[in-house]
């Protein structure tokens, strides 16, 4: 009745004031609620990303132990360990995928965290479901336990297997973009680090699945898959060393069909000792090497270090001497054979005598000499050797472990493979197992050494060498170095190995030896300074497959050690040094000191 009794504007003020109080209730609660919401929507992401981050470790953990045993060539758990990644990316992705994490990933700075750890499960996840399933699938129906067996590859499986790796490969190219893309600095460190250790995991699984997919795309036809393919195979030997590694002595011819490896014959080096093959390897290539004519020389058509010059110098001279066409080569080196005697066990001579792998290097390359002072009767049982080493690789069974011994050769530059076919070489040169140069625009540095006496006292030479860049930029200014040192033993040697073809103009005493140096710097390097033993000596700088290269001889007196040390000014190029390892019977041992100048 009170109200009936107000006037009419006292009643509206009256009912504006309960719908002010009202909407002032309203809106209190609503942001009590949104309150209460955002409270529980930050413990909802507390408690998940506490969930989360034990099992990205988890997952993380395993990805790093699949690494190891796909380098270890160790298959058995590969299985398991795939199984680990997609259970813990699974569950890590699912804690990380509710609207709260949504949200508060889209939140402008506060949000970078959230935003890189959701997106690493998420990828993590994706890498597990469509990366790792369909290669553990794919590798159950490959055995590779058993790929290769008594002188066979099972060509058919890895053609089955080539579609599958190349599509696990490309699917995890896009994965590793995307971690990449992620925020990489936020205000949380631990998330940041997760992130770095992640897509440093992936760009190195990535490496191993790259290889693979290289090698399912190759190796079926290389194996004779679609008809009968021929190599040329050439035992090195260091003990006269040349740029490549060794001296190339005896060979074999090798048939490959529908998997199945065959030695044809066994040949000594006299067989092509001179052959005129006309062959033109380029005008860079005939500056560099025509006093020592290589391409119709063949104890000097490994002087380059770059496998392909070698390789179709071969090629060459067996269609010149044999009329036979070869479809590759493959250099190999007796360190490498002692890498796979080491998995087959020993090969046995027809006398009884065992080559294992812990006596092929010094019979073949040291004990031999004195064993046959007669040249046809040592080129003869180094043929025998050859023959029986062949013999029990191609009878080996198992694969994983032969396949592990030729990468470790391949990554030492002791086993290299050239193809004639050019799409399967470009696979190739991708691999370690081309034995080329490719500086790939990074910095460049390697000393190399040639015999230049025709004797075989490289058997005792010792080497180290660094590399020092300081500055960046204009500013760069490095220091190559190299100390070799003449290790020959006291008492006498076979005449054959302390021969002097080339009958120096001072007096030499038996023992003494003389390289001739080179030093490969990156393209467009300029040359400040070289000393012997501190001794200033002027060189006279070329190129060499895009690299800055000299030469000089050094005499290597019996005991002695010489020291070259190189300064120079190199361009800019991102990314570490490529350090050239020459292969030798003792390897060269190198220090690396540079900044990152990105």
């Amino acid at each position: 009745m009170a109200e009936l009794k107000q006037s009419p504007a006292a009643r509206h003020a009256s009912r504006m004031r309960r719908h002010r109080l009202s909407g002032r209730r309203l809106r209190i609660i609503a942001t009590a609620g949104l309150l209460a919401l955002g409270v529980l929507g930050i413990a909802w992401i507390i408690v998940t990303g506490v969930m989360a981050r034990s099992e990205a470790a988890a997952a993380q953990s395993a990805v790093n132990r699949l690494r190891s045993q796909l380098a270890a060539a160790d298959l058995s758990q590969v299985g398991a360990t795939a199984d680990d990644i997609r259970t813990h990316a699974h569950r890590a992705h699912a804690l990380t995928s509710g609207p709260a994490w949504w949200a508060a990933a889209h939140l402008p700075w506060v949000g970078r965290p959230l935003e890189t750890g959701r997106g690493c499960a998420a990828q993590v996840d994706v890498l597990a479901r469509e990366v790792l399933a369909p290669l553990v699938a794919v590798s159950e129906t490959l055995d590779v336990q058993h790929l290769v067996n008594s002188g066979s590859v099972r060509v058919q499986p890895l053609l089955d297997a080539a579609p599958t790796v190349s599509a696990a490969d490309s699917r995890l190219r896009t994965t590793t973009a995307a971690v990449a893309a992620l925020p990489s600095s936020s205000w949380l460190s631990t998330v940041d680090t997760t992130r770095e250790h992640l897509l440093s995991s992936l760009q190195k699984l990535q490496g191993q699945l790259d290889a693979a997919d290289r090698a399912a795309s190759v190796l079926p036809e290389m194996l004779g898959a679609k008809g009968t393919k021929r190599y040329f195979v050439g035992l090195e030997n260091e003990a006269e060393s040349r740029g490549l590694g060794g001296i190339p002595g005896a060979f074999s011819i090798v048939t490959a069909e529908n998997g199945r490896l065959t030695f044809t014959r066994f040949e000594s080096d006299t067989t092509l000792t001179r052959v005129h093959t006309g062959l033109d390897l380029g005008t860079e290539f005939e500056r560099r090497y025509s006093a020592a004519a290589p391409a119709d020389t063949y104890p000097n058509s490994t002087i380059s270090p770059d496998f392909r010059d070698a390789a179709q110098i071969w090629a060459a001279m067996w269609k010149k001497y044999s009329g036979q066409e070869i479809d590759g080569a493959v250099a190999i080196d007796p360190t490498a054979i002692s890498y796979l005697l080491r998995v087959t066990g020993p090969a046995a001579l027809t006398d009884g005598t065992a080559i294992t792998a812990d006596n092929v290097v010094a019979l073949t390359q040291k004990t031999l000499y004195r064993q046959f002072p007669n040249t046809t009767e040592r080129k003869n049982y180094l043929l025998s050797i050859a023959s029986a080493i062949s013999t029990r690789l191609v009878t080996a069974k198992g694969s994983t472990p032969l396949i592990h011994a030729a990468t470790r050769a391949a990554s030492e530059r002791r086993l290299m493979i050239w193809s004639r076919d050019a799409e399967t070489e470009q696979v190739l040169r991708q691999t370690s197992m081309s034995g080329t140069i490719d500086p790939a625009g990074q910095p460049f540095s390697g000393f190399t050494t040639v015999n230049a006496t025709g004797g075989k006292l490289d058997y005792y030479l010792r080497r180290s060498a660094s590399y020092i860049r300081t500055g960046c930029g204009n500013e760069s200014v490095t220091t190559a170095t190299i100390t070799l040192h003449n290790d020959v033993p006291a008492g006498s040697l076979p005449a054959y190995v302390t021969l002097r073809e080339d009958h120096p103009p001072y007096p030499t005493q038996p023992g003494d030896n003389k390289l001739l140096v080179s030093y490969y710097a990156t393209g467009g390097s300029r040359i400040d300074s070289v000393t012997v033993d501190g001794i200033s000596t002027i060189v006279a700088p070329g190129t060499e497959r895009g690299l800055t290269v000299f030469t000089l001889p050094v005499e290597l007196k019996r005991g002695s050690t010489r020291t070259i040390v190189v300064r120079l000014h190199e361009p800019t190029r991102a990314g570490a040094v490529q350090i050239l390892r020459q292969p030798a019977v003792n390897p060269i041992d190198v220090t690396v000191s540079e900044p990152s100048c990105g």
